[in-house]
């Protein structure tokens, strides 16, 4: 297999994790970043050398050589010092023992550890709450992220094994929802379950312990307003939009683009009502806010994007005449009439006759050809 940089033909061919095949060389994944590992590798036995080798090897006779004694030891061919918890150490890595570190020049245990013996002991936890149960094995597959199949682990009914890391040994804990009630394990957040969650009654809640996330099927606190309610201080209020009526800053965007003032949903400083290809000032005026960005740079939500050259990361975005659904870039229907409408003054912005404007917009950024595009 190839490290990053290396030539290949599929993703299986890249060796690192979180490393794709992109055109022909081995490249980090958009959602990773190239980082650079500056711990020492164990030093191999018999590898040439002149006067020194690396760390516990020594050279004699123009080879590096191991002396197993203390906390050196042979393993694989390579030499390792395995400093215990008490023992003297350099680095963090020297210290072998799980849940060690290297303070003042000694092997000690981590905050949140008990020591018993060479030993750090740590108590499993639930992150969500809750008693931690049996040991558990994850059996699922790492890809399987959107939502879990049956006996993905050996956990009782209700329960979820919570792993470390990349192993899959872990222990159970209970499927807690956000606001402490138990979820409906009747439903499936699963899009082609015959028996889906209930939007009107429940939303879907996404639990991950990093490598792999479950949906689950909690109960909403507002049923009178849902799914168009917000829960806010123990309070249950109507979502707003742009020029909407409100009571409080979350109610309008959660606060990010909006604000509520005087009693009405209003864009933020350095923000505007964002108007693309769908919105029209009459017919479907602006219900969001988008960030006011230099001439060069575009803006997408909350941010400026500037353009970026060939082979760099990106955020796809539908293109003009394209609606995001489930996932992907669909073309939108084409207009019942193509008479031309009057224009009409939006404050912040300018929207001439016929969309011609849009149209050049939708040109310059997109091209003239229309075609869809699959997003990440």
């Amino acid at each position: 297999k190839s490290l990053l940089g290396g030539t290949c033909d599929w993703n299986i061919d890249c060796e690192n994790k979180g490393s794709i095949c992109l055109r022909g060389r081995c490249r980090c994944h958009p959602h990773y970043a190239e980082i650079v590992d500056e711990k020492r590798v164990p030093a191999k036995v018999g590898q040439i050398c002149t006067t020194k080798c690396r760390e516990p090897l020594f050279c004699r006779s123009g080879q590096c050589q191991c002396v197993q004694r203390g906390t050196t030891t042979l393993i694989n061919g390579q030499c390792v010092s395995m400093s215990r918890v008490g023992d003297r150490c350099t680095r963090h890595y020297d210290c072998s023992a799980p849940f060690s570190a290297c303070l003042n020049s000694q092997c000690v245990c981590i905050s949140g550890t008990i020591q018993q013996g060479s030993q750090c002991i740590a108590k499993p936890a639930c992150p969500l709450g809750g008693i931690p149960g049996n040991a558990c094995i994850r059996k699922a597959n790492q890809h399987m992220v959107e939502n879990f199949v049956d006996d993905a682990d050996d956990c009782p009914l209700g329960q979820i094994c919570i792993t470390i890391g990349e192993s899959p040994m872990g222990h159970c804990c209970p499927k807690v929802c956000p606001l402490g009630t138990l979820p409906e394990l009747n439903y499936s957040c699963d899009p082609t379950a015959s028996t889906r969650c209930p939007s009107d009654t429940h939303f879907c809640h996404r639990v991950s312990d990093g490598g792999f996330s479950q949906s689950l099927c909690c109960r909403r606190p507002c049923n009178a307003m849902a799914p168009k309610a917000l829960y806010i201080n123990g309070t249950c209020m109507a979502r707003g939009q742009l020029n909407s009526q409100c009571t409080a800053n979350e109610q309008c965007g959660g606060g990010e683009t909006m604000i509520c003032n005087r009693g009405q949903c209003e864009c933020l400083a350095g923000f505007h009502p964002l108007v693309d290809p769908v919105t029209h000032p009459l017919r479907n005026p602006s219900q969001t806010c988008t960030r006011d960005c230099e001439s060069e740079t575009l803006s997408r939500d909350t941010t400026c994007l500037k353009p970026v050259a060939l082979e760099a990361h990106c955020r796809c975005q539908c293109k003009c005449g394209f609606k995001k659904e489930k996932q992907r870039c669909v073309e939108l229907p084409p207009s019942p009439k193509t008479t031309r409408q009057p224009s009409v003054m939006v404050p912040g912005t300018v929207i001439v006759p016929g969309g011609d404007f849009l149209s050049l917009i939708g040109n310059f950024f997109g091209g003239t050809e229309a075609r869809s595009a699959t997003g990440k």
